[in-house]
């Protein structure tokens, strides 16, 4: 990269692979890289990724922006913070009822999971307020500090705290907090006033004991990193990306672990963002396969699809989140057979460990790598460009055993058949997000990255008829680039219902003020100029006969003569949404602050232009079993990197680079743009 003058660099965590990227502000230029992630302790993934990529740390000054999956493995492993909880009396098992649904109507197995605080773990204390925030009852400090020596005698290690309608009224919670700390200095308190100030009691109490039970292990995972960076000279500013697409330091990451939870999947959808709004691409559907799992995501005008609430395996939670769709089908995701003799892929992953039966490392059930592999989509000699050779041999057999002689099948059936399921259970997930969404989705175009979204993206065009599949520069370590046009963000909301005819707006610029001082505080602290800084307000809406809401953007003052403005945005945003409106009143819900603080975005450098024809990017032909159409053909084999902007590659192809491989099949055209992302569309 030459004699580099700014650097940022993003790291990004995944299931089976830790990829990097390292980024030249000033020329465009950047390196890629990927390192097997290790499950026991991802710090090794991470430090292996910088030694890979060859990076000096003591020359960065800028950014390191990192996305891991680490307090989602924490939670689905079980492995959190022994917490306490402390609430309201007569509300101690509101988290454990939790909603009175069943996640998995058919399923007469289903068992409902732990509660996440045991009932030993889980403690009253005498105090209520109502939903106006008037105290009724005035908390018992006595019982407060009885709850706090049991707490330290039980042994626990974080408290969640969470009185009813504390989101009015938040006084008993700080003073609890304060009188535990007291009692019990090294304890972690959390309580829900931070976390959540909504409505909603069973989704605010998990919200806020999931914040206290991943709060020690965000904390050493962040502490761990940063004195690991710090020792190797790193002198910039880390940042964490969250759930909602933004990033924060890792100081208020360790004070605020739950929006970390969703900190993973996000690099890639900012990505698609820069892309939507850059390269003139609006409308996007982002596809991210990567060794685990494939997340989907809409970005419509520009912006991602965003959710206030999030639901994770079966708890609900309070949290501004990417709208973004998870399927268990990512390159190690198994092939197995129901006791039906029906053929499935997925949900289960090989993962990082064993991995694919190809990768040598004691995997014995097929995966749709190993699926790929076999039917030649993949070179068995150029993975990870050549320094992890794959054995096809082995591969070919656990196919051919687990799957083919089962079902009677040869080992070219076996393997499009769980190319075909794979390909079908990712066009149901997008199918899901716009269709289910009201959404044509031959309206969007689609971005596929990380390891595999190259490789499935022009059938999925084809099965859905979207107009063009995008498979952008660095595919498989696109959501660690993603990660480099991150801004800081933080959302703050406030619990307000009034019907909009009868509203105090005097009250209600009042609690906007409030949350406003807050973002304002909290970019401050991040160290974020004025200038720098941008601050939206937005409303919560429904009619008043509806439990539902929609979020209505205000950039227009709120006052009496502005009731009809908000009526009209809130009709708009409800047709837009549910295309119909209703004449009937409505009324506010929630208030809602978005702070954004702008990072300097970096420009990518575009590559040598050439003409149409990428003969010099050619390196040879490889026969592939085509699992869509069923037959052996002779495939064209390009190199990435030798490819010039303007070229153009006819199906059937592939185009193979050191960490993917895009599939341009028979009838399908790949043109090279300018920054060298591929363009992939059917042939007229």
């Amino acid at each position: 990269m030459g004699n580099l003058q700014r650097l940022r660099f993003a790291i990004d965590t995944g299931g089976t692979f830790t990829d990097i990227v390292v980024l030249d502000e000033d020329t465009g230029e950047f390196i890629v890289e990927k390192a097997p992630t290790t499950p026991s302790n991802t710090l090794i993934g991470v430090l292996d990724s910088i030694k890979k990529a060859k990076l000096d740390l003591a020359r960065v000054e800028r950014f390191f922006i990192h996305g891991a999956t680490t307090g989602m493995n924490c939670l689905l492993e079980r492995k959190g913070a022994r917490t306490g909880y402390v609430t309201t009396k007569g509300f101690r098992d509101v988290p454990e009822i939790g909603k009175h649904d069943r996640p998995q109507l058919y399923n007469i197995k289903y068992k409902k999971p732990p509660p996440i605080v045991p009932r030993e773990l889980t403690f009253e204390v005498t105090q209520r307020g109502d939903y106006t925030g008037r105290v009724l009852v005035d908390l018992n400090i006595e019982e407060v500090r009885q709850v706090a020596r049991l707490l330290k005698k039980k042994r626990v290690e974080s408290v969640a705290v969470n009185y009813l309608h504390a989101y009015k009224n938040p006084d008993h919670e700080r003073k609890t907090r304060e009188i535990i700390l007291e009692e019990y200095p090294e304890v972690s308190v959390s309580i829900s006033s931070d976390v959540a100030m909504e409505h909603r009691e069973y989704e605010r109490s998990m919200t806020v004991i999931l914040d206290a039970y991943l709060k020690k292990e965000i904390q050493s995972w962040i502490g761990n990193l940063e004195n690991e960076l710090v020792q190797s000279g790193f002198k910039g500013r880390v940042i964490i990306t969250r759930s909602d697409g933004g990033g924060m330091t890792s100081e208020l990451a360790m004070s605020n672990p739950i929006h970390t939870l969703l900190s993973g999947p996000a690099g890639g959808v900012i990505g698609g963002i820069y892309f939507a709004n850059d390269l003139n691409y609006r409308n996007i559907v982002t596809i991210d396969m990567g060794g685990t799992s494939t997340d989907v995501c809409l970005i419509r005008n520009g912006l991602a699809m965003m959710k206030d609430e999030a639901r994770i395996g079966d708890f609900r939670l309070l949290m501004s989140n990417m709208s973004i769709k998870t399927i268990g089908a990512g390159g190690g995701s198994i092939g197995w057979i129901d006791v039906a003799g029906a053929l499935h892929v997925g949900p289960q992953s090989a993962g990082a460990n064993p991995g694919p039966i190809c990768y040598k490392q004691g995997g014995t059930e097929p995966t749709i790598t190993d699926a790929a592999m076999s039917s030649g989509y993949l070179d068995p000699g150029y993975f990870l460009g050549g320094e992890m050779p794959l054995d096809l041999d082995s591969a070919k057999k656990g196919i051919g055993d687990n799957i083919g002689k089962p079902l009677n099948m040869n080992l070219e059936l076996a393997s499009s058949g769980i190319l075909r399921i794979a390909l079908s259970n990712m066009a149901e997930a997008i199918r899901v997000i716009t269709i289910g969404q009201g959404e044509d989705p031959r309206d969007y175009h689609l971005l596929c990255y990380g390891g595999g979204g190259g490789l499935f993206g022009a059938y999925l065009i084809g099965e859905l008829e979207m107009p063009s599949a995008i498979v952008p520069i660095a595919a498989a370590n696109f959501s660690a680039l993603g990660m480099l046009m991150v801004d800081i963000r933080h959302d703050f909301s406030q619990t307000f219902i009034q019907p909009l005819n009868t509203i105090n707006f005097d009250e209600l610029n009042g609690k906007a003020r409030e949350l406003l001082q807050k973002g304002e505080v909290t970019l401050q602290s991040e160290g974020i100029a004025p200038g720098d800084r941008e601050i939206h307000v937005s409303l919560d809406m429904r009619y008043t006969a509806q439990e539902h809401t929609v979020n209505v953007p205000i950039n227009f003052a709120m006052d009496e003569k502005a009731k009809d403005k908000i009526y009209e945005e809130f009709t708009k945003v409800y047709k837009q949404v549910w295309r119909y409106s209703l004449p009937q009143p409505a009324a506010i819900v929630h208030l809602r602050v978005t702070a954004i603080g702008k990072v300097p975005k970096p420009k990518l450098r575009e590559i040598k232009a050439g003409n149409t024809k990428p003969d010099e990017a050619q390196k040879g032909k490889r026969e592939v079993f085509d699992f869509i159409d069923r037959k052996w053909a002779n495939f064209n084999i390009y190199e990435r990197s030798k490819l010039l902007a303007n070229n153009t590659i006819n199906g059937p192809a592939i185009i193979e680079e050191s960490t993917t491989t895009t599939t341009v099949p028979n009838g399908y055209q790949c043109a090279v743009d300018m920054l060298g992302n591929l363009v992939i569309r059917r042939r007229r």
